[in-house]
């Protein structure tokens, strides 16, 4: 169950991220032992922050757009507050 849910939300974080790749760039995933502890600690923004970081060394990746994590960030926060998130 805690490897679905640590899939899931790669997947979330990768289809955020994903734009900020070069054109006709093809990526594999692997969600490795630590990203369960991440998972479980910050939730979304946790796996966001870390897969940001990753595509931040690709040659030729846009740069992140500082708001949008401050939106994620803030919406995952309401979430956890009201009980929906992570």
């Amino acid at each position: 169950m805690e490897r679905n849910r640590v899939k899931r939300l790669l997947r979330e974080a990768f289809a955020g991220e994903s734009a900020r790749l070069p054109e006709g760039t093809d990526a594999v995933v692997i969600a490795r032992q630590g990203a369960k502890a991440v998972a479980e600690r910050e939730g979304l923004a946790g796996i966001q922050r870390a897969l940001a970081e990753l595509v931040d060394k690709v040659p030729g990746v846009a740069a992140a757009e500082p708001q949008a994590a401050a939106d994620v960030n803030a919406v995952t926060a309401a979430q956890a507050a009201e009980g929906e998130g992570p």
